[in-house]
Parts: structure tokens; sequence; C-alpha cells
């Protein structure tokens, strides 16, 4: 059994450090930072910009290494891997949704939502049937064959919340996945993610600077001059 099926924990962060070299400068961005979530728990960080929210996302989800501390996500201790191991084990337990959408404009809807499956070696067949049962959950059942310049930007992050979810990941870190939308649209999607993590058990770490949407989640974190504060 392993420690999310044990305790239920998916996020555990410890002693984070993050520092970079400008010149003769050492710069530190992250604190000691230290922090966790739980199966299900939907928590918001908040900060100013240039805070080390982004950053220390990228140290979570094991796409740069910290200084010091230690990462583990569902159990396992991201710096203990190897760069392959990590970039599997992502693929696996930790769901990415970003402010721009970075979806690929050559691939359509069902293509895009499906490439975390199709990159882990799932049939075709499989990753297209578990891609449009999600793409029609978050209303775009219609749109599956439509490429990224064909849809809304609402309907552009839908798919991309739909591409995050489709692994059933352990974990989703969003940066500020509602922030390059319209007051409208931003709603809807806030409305969207919160329902998906009410229904499906999936943990979100949420990096925005909406007070109003970080008010929704059931917990808010405050980054300030690298140090993390609830």
């Amino acid at each position: 059994m392993n420690n999310i099926e044990r305790d239920g924990r998916v996020l555990e962060a410890a002693g984070l450090v993050k520092t970079f070299r400008e010149g003769h400068t050492e710069l530190t961005v992250l604190n000691d930072v230290t922090l966790h979530l739980d199966r299900g728990e939907r928590v918001a960080v908040i900060g100013s910009s240039g805070s080390g929210k982004s950053t220390l996302l990228n140290l979570l989800g094991g796409l740069d290494a910290p200084t010091r501390g230690t990462v583990a996500v569902a159990g396992q201790a991201l710096e203990s891997q190897s760069e392959k191991q990590r970039c599997q084990w992502r693929n696996h337990h930790i769901g990415f949704i970003y402010q721009f959408h970075h979806l690929l404009p050559e691939f359509t809807a069902l293509e895009n939502a499906a490439m975390p499956l199709l990159i882990r070696g799932v049939s075709p067949r499989q990753a297209a049937q578990k891609a449009s049962a999600l793409l029609d959950r978050v209303g775009l059942g219609k749109r599956l064959e439509h490429k990224p310049g064909m849809l809304s930007g609402g309907e552009r992050q839908r798919v991309a919340i739909a591409r995050a979810l489709v692994t059933e990941p352990a974990l989703v870190l969003a940066d500020e996945p509602t922030g390059n939308l319209d007051e409208r649209t931003a709603a809807s999607v806030q409305g969207l993610m919160q329902e998906l993590n009410d229904t499906l058990g999936i943990a979100f770490l949420i990096v925005t600077h909406d007070n109003e949407f970080a008010g929704r989640c059931q917990r808010v974190l405050t980054l300030h001059e690298g140090r993390l504060s609830s």
C-alpha cells in the first residue's frame, strides 16, 4: 500500500529553497516553503507578481529541482528519480493547467485531450474514448474535431482541463488558469474546475490573482517574499 492509499496525502513538500545566480548575486526566490495536499483537496496560492508562485509550481511538478528541500507526489520522492522516471511519474500522477492553454494548433480538441495517454502508450482507440468522455463532461462533446483556432478562449481552456484530467492524476497544478479569460468565461471555467474537483476526488493546487476564486477553495495560502503562509 503506498502513501496515497494509506493516508490520502498526494503532495508533501518540505523546506523548499530555490535560488538563482545572476553574475555575483544570488537571488532566493523561495525560502523554506513547506506544504501538503490531501486527496480531493482544493488549495489556492495567492501572491503578487514575482513572488515565486510559478517557480513553486515548477518544483512541485518536478519540472525544476529545488536548491534544497524535498517534494513527494503520490508517495514518491521526486528528487530520488531520474529525469526519465520523473517524466513518467508526471504523466501518471500530475496534471497541469496554464494561463495560456498550450494546445497544439495542428491537432483537434480530441487529439489534444488524448495526447497524455498517447504519450504513455495507450492505444489510440482507448485514448480517444477516454478523452471524448471527458470533453463531453466539460461541455465540448460536439466540438471534438475542432482545432484550437476554431474554439473560443473558454473552450480552449476546457480542452486544457480535459487534457490535465485524462490520466486521472492524483494532483492538478493550475497556474492562473482563468487569468486570460473574460469575467463571465472565467466564472464558468472556475465553476467547472470546482465541480470536477468535488466529483473526481483529484487534488487541485491553484495559483491565482483572483481573490474571489481563491475564496472558493478550501484553503488559501499566501506567498510573500519567498515564504508561504496560511
